[in-house]
């Protein structure tokens, strides 16, 4: 095997199956630095960034982006946030930005393109190093949660990650529990009690929210019920007042799906159980008129509020 051969596969062996390596691994692993300048003057490979090397001249894959991203950043650099998310596999998230996080004190470099965050809640035990070096998901769903621009944005990732099995609620408690100031704080405790008790997605939390900002009873969420049609769960439900409250999102507009959501509020209404719609998009239009019948429901069934 010829020396250039040799060098070829130890390179191509250092920088894996996504071709990205930084300078300094390849020189550790026997690969001579003329032979690193040779491959990039013939346009071979490429140079990204002051540390890193791709092994080919083409434009680069979202994976090959992560790993320049996190090589350029330090060695102990890893994916976050939403990054991290997407490379846990999320699906829903489009963000094209880069976050990746360092300890705080790391002095890390912050190259173009690249959002650093150095941190104090950056702990080695969150982070996988099997692949690009990312945070596990619940610290990535919870990093970004605080970083968010809105709280509705916060919600909606850590939901996402629970929602699609990427972590559970008990992980993201876990991490919520080290965060020991942050204006989010309250709002991720309290997102991970709904979430616990089996809130799936951001309308019904969004409900939830409004009938607890009312004083109306909390629901049981997520119950099963085993009828003649076969088994399903319900959105929410008021056993002491024989109510049960099913938000529904766009997809119930579907024929298929009205005539089934008929069938078990029928069967629910066989039972006992008065079932409740809020089609979200009567929600959106006048949350405050259909509060005001939810509450006059509550009333009729025997609800008073708390005295102040």
């Amino acid at each position: 095997m010829s020396t250039t051969l040799s060098h070829g596969v130890t390179a191509t062996t250092v920088a894996g199956p996504d071709g990205v390596a930084s300078r300094r691994s390849l020189v550790r692993a026997g690969v001579p630095r003329w032979f690193l300048r040779n491959e990039v003057k013939r346009g071979r490979w490429q140079r990204s960034g002051r540390q890193t090397l791709v092994l080919h001249n083409g434009p680069l894959t979202t994976r090959q982006r992560w790993w320049v991203a996190v090589l350029e950043t330090g060695s102990a650099a890893a994916l976050d946030g939403v990054t991290a998310l997407q490379a846990a596999g999320i699906n829903g998230l489009t963000d094209t930005e880069i976050h990746v996080s360092t300890p705080r004190g790391s002095t890390p470099a912050k190259p173009r393109g690249v959002t650093v965050h150095e941190t104090r809640r950056f702990h080695a035990e969150d982070v996988q190093r099997d692949d690009v070096p990312r945070m596990r998901p619940a610290a990535a769903a919870v990093h970004a949660a605080l970083w968010a621009k809105t709280d509705r944005q916060a919600t909606l990732f850590v939901t996402m990650a629970v929602q699609q099995q990427l972590c559970s609620v008990e992980d993201l408690d876990a991490v919520v529990g080290r965060i020991r100031r942050h204006p989010r704080r309250r709002h991720l405790r309290q997102l991970l009690v709904d979430l616990a008790g089996g809130a799936q997605s951001l309308n019904e939390l969004d409900v939830a929210k409004a009938l607890r900002r009312r004083g109306l009873p909390e629901p049981v969420r997520q119950s099963v019920r085993r009828r003649p049609s076969g088994s399903w769960y319900l959105d929410a439900e008021f056993p002491e007042y024989d109510l049960a409250l099913e938000v529904d999102g766009q997809g119930h507009d579907d024929p298929g799906q009205r005539l089934k959501d008929l069938v078990r509020d029928l069967e629910l209404l066989a039972a006992g159980d008065s079932t409740m719609r809020i089609p979200m998009v009567a929600w959106r239009l006048d949350e405050e008129a259909v509060l005001d019948a939810l509450e006059a429901v509550f009333r009729a069934r025997g609800w008073r509020p708390r005295a102040a």
